[in-house]
């Protein structure tokens, strides 16, 4: 007698009830169900039924939701940061008090989020050490950890959720050490890992010569953090194995930018099509471990320069220097998130998270929960 054969309806059907934490391991075990996990119609009904009547031990919100998704943003005016604030993806769901304000005084920015699992690195440089804090905004925990060995800025900085049970991340940098030439080709490397609670130093990062780093926030999608470099490649660093790769991007339109799709690395270019409308085209990395690319879909633009796709596979944030916007692509609407007169800019981060305590180690010392 033959098993039975359970569907994939069936199958989201389940998956509706989970928290956010639990379905991110079912999209690593089927390509249908992690495609599927992203599409508007999945996230709602999940939204609604992980959320309705539940309960945990701990810090939670208001509402008794068990998770929230959407995007951190940082305004900055003539390089200096003048707010930090969360917009919830939906927009007719209010900010139940998610925020970084719980952290030691100071200025503190973010400079990289694990974007699945709501975990936050924030840097403190107003003094003459910076302060590194790994942080749960939901949970209102935060960590200080140790300052990395090489004394030098910070040029890029990436974090990383490694494990879950127990609790896990490696926190990845690059800088220019003294000594090293003023080129954008050549950079120390450090990773500092939570388990062992210290920095290790890595091989220095060397690009050819004819190439070289555009400073930016790396994407995090499959285990690798990915930078775009000037001549329009990728550039992967794979916290696993602390090794680096390179890959080109799709040769189609210009002005590539890196998003992260469906839980991929994904690239966006832009070109004007036959009816002279200016068209922005996304591709998927086919898998993580190659190098082709898969066509997923066009965005035609309305004037807003930067693209970040939120959990939903059909919402994405779009933002220029004086407006932050969310667009669904479907339905062709436009919901202005943020408007500023004067000159700014804005750096986004996506994030989703639970409201469940991580289980940082006490033993360290540097577990603190806030008020």
């Amino acid at each position: 007698m033959s098993s039975p054969v359970i569907n994939q309806d069936m199958i989201q059907e389940v998956l509706s009830y989970l928290p956010a934490s639990k379905i991110g391991k079912f999209r690593l075990l089927n390509k249908e169900c992690n495609t599927r996990s992203y599409e508007s119609w999945f996230l709602n009904l999940n939204f609604r039924r992980a959320n309705q009547g539940r309960t945990y031990v701990g810090t939670r919100s208001a509402t008794g939701a068990n998770y929230i998704s959407g995007y951190f943003l940082e305004g900055y005016e003539r390089g200096y940061k003048v707010d930090t604030s969360f917009v919830h993806e939906r927009r007719d769901l209010e900010n139940k008090g998610v925020s970084i304000d719980f952290l030691p005084q100071g200025e503190e920015k973010i400079k990289a989020c694990d974007a699945s699992h709501g975990i936050l690195l924030c840097v403190n440089d107003t003094g003459p050490i910076p302060e590194y804090i790994v942080c749960k905004p939901t949970t209102k925990q935060y960590q200080i950890i140790p300052n990395p060995k090489v004394g030098s800025c910070d040029k890029s900085l990436g974090i990383m959720v490694t494990g879950l049970d127990p609790f896990r991340y490696k926190v990845f940098r690059l800088s220019k050490s003294p000594g090293m030439n003023r080129s954008l080709r050549t950079f120390a490397c450090e990773v500092f890992d939570s388990d062992s609670f210290m920095w290790k130093r890595l091989k220095n990062l060397r690009l050819p010569r004819t190439d070289g780093l555009i400073f930016s926030n790396p994407v995090q999608a499959s285990g690798f953090l990915n930078w775009r470099s000037r001549n329009n490649n990728v550039i992967r660093f794979c916290l696993k194995t602390e090794t680096w790769s390179f890959l080109h991007t799709p040769n189609v339109g210009i002005f590539p930018e890196l998003v992260r799709y469906e839980g991929k690395l994904g690239v966006i270019r832009h070109w004007i099509n036959n009816n002279q409308e200016d068209v922005h085209g996304l591709w998927v990395l086919k898998s993580s471990f190659e190098k082709s690319w898969i066509k997923v879909k066009d965005i035609k633009s309305i004037g807003v320069d930067h693209i970040v796709w939120t959990p939903s596979d059909n919402v994405v944030m779009l933002s220029s220097w004086d407006r932050v916007c969310l667009y669904n692509i479907n339905t062709e609407k436009l919901d202005l998130v943020h408007t500023n007169k004067g000159l700014a800019s804005y750096v986004c981060f996506p994030f989703c998270s639970d409201y469940e305590k991580v289980d940082l180690d006490e033993r360290r010392n540097g577990l603190t929960i806030g008020n």
